[in-house]
């Protein structure tokens, strides 16, 4: 029989973000040219058992398996009788590492976890898995070092060029459209006591360290500033020059992105483990829109591939942020250059061949496991 099928178990898809991007996407393409792949793929948010379907699979692929997935053992029980092999994906930190894990200024930090039965889990899981697929070179890494798990293969986060790709940019507005275009986790804002928080929370910053904060203040005239669904509550003072923008699903997000279509993405970052976790997407999100990305660059940032002249040191000065936007300023034809030559060279779309024909040998591990 022709192994030519995918199962996908994504309990995220339906939810967007990660699922959509990471997962929904890449099999909607497949399927649509299922003749050139040679593969089919179906996407579920529950485990299948149906014998005619795993005769046929070539895989089952588990989106995040680092929950309590029990069924896991299940395929691999049957494994040897239908020849599939099984491969897994996460796209985020998953894990304690190095005596770090969520951010204090991550509101989910607030939520309580043991992370010594979360990773108790993820080892069993893992036991069942012939593969991972990773969104990061560091999550490859977290693996390796912590879990003692090898064989894995880095995807990086993709855009779709039907989806976000338009004329290329050739305009830099006087007073630059400046995007926060980061998740409301990026600071931790002050919470008054309620049943919920019997004691309050604190405000924390968080991944606007540094003067970030204090050079948008300054500079709030020389910039059309825009934020997605709220406004830092330490740039209350400012409020009336900034422009708020209702939060999307991953699926509206990209529209509403190019249609304010901005001149420059600021994306700081506090310099964790976390964040060593995330994945360049703002940055590509960025080169497909035509927008300059300036972020924080420390050693395994998800900006280091960024233009030099848009590098942010750790813990940054005002001073220090004047000169890039500056530099950014007199030199933004280069910098655009320079990433759209860099999405296209590095086969960041979905529909390039590299992205495709990666994502799709990942999941095609010879098995060794068949009678």
């Amino acid at each position: 029989m022709n192994k030519d099928l995918i199962i996908c178990i994504s309990p995220e898809w339906t939810t967007g973000g990660c699922g959509v991007l990471r997962v929904q996407h890449n099999v909607n393409y497949i399927n649509q040219n299922a003749n050139k792949f040679g593969v089919k793929i179906i996407m579920t948010p529950v485990p299948i058992f149906d014998q005619n379907l795993l005769q046929q699979a070539r895989c089952i692929f588990v989106q995040r398996p680092f929950g309590p997935m029990p069924w896991l053992k299940n395929y691999r029980e049957l494994q040897p009788k239908f020849g599939y092999s099984i491969v897994g994906e996460v796209d985020d930190n998953f894990t304690s590492y190095k005596g770090e894990n969520i951010p204090d200024y991550n509101m989910s930090s607030l939520q309580p976890r043991n992370w010594e039965v979360i990773d108790k889990i993820a080892s069993e899981n893992l036991q069942y898995i012939d593969r991972m697929i990773t969104a990061t070179d560091y999550l490859s890494k977290i693996l390796h070092e912590k879990f003692n798990y090898w064989n894995t293969v880095t995807v990086p986060n993709i855009c779709s060029r039907s989806l976000w790709s338009r004329e290329r940019k050739t305009f830099f507005r006087e007073k630059p459209l400046v995007l926060s275009a980061g998740a409301m986790q990026h600071i931790r804002p002050p919470q008054p006591m309620n049943s919920q928080f019997p004691s309050g929370v604190t405000g924390l910053r968080g991944d606007y360290c540094g003067q970030w904060p204090e050079w948008i203040i300054k500079n709030i005239k020389n910039m059309d500033l825009h934020f997605f669904a709220d406004i830092p509550y330490f740039f209350e003072e400012i409020r009336d020059f900034i422009t708020l923008h209702q939060w999307q699903s991953t699926d509206l997000y990209i529209g509403e992105y190019n249609r304010i279509r901005p001149d420059i993405v600021i994306a700081p970052l506090k310099n964790n483990i976390f964040n060593r976790c995330k994945s360049r997407l703002k940055f590509t999100e960025a080169c497909a829109a035509g927008a300059i990305l300036i972020g924080t660059d420390f050693e395994d940032s998800p900006y280091n591939c960024i233009h030099p002249l848009c590098k942010v040191p750790d813990n940054p000065t005002i001073e220090q942020l004047d000169k890039i936007y500056e530099n950014v300023r007199n030199n933004w034809k280069e910098i655009l250059d320079y990433q759209y030559d860099w999405i296209n060279k590095n086969g960041e779309w979905l529909e390039s061949e590299d992205h495709i024909s990666k994502w799709l040998s990942a999941c095609n591990l010879p098995n060794t496991r068949m009678i």
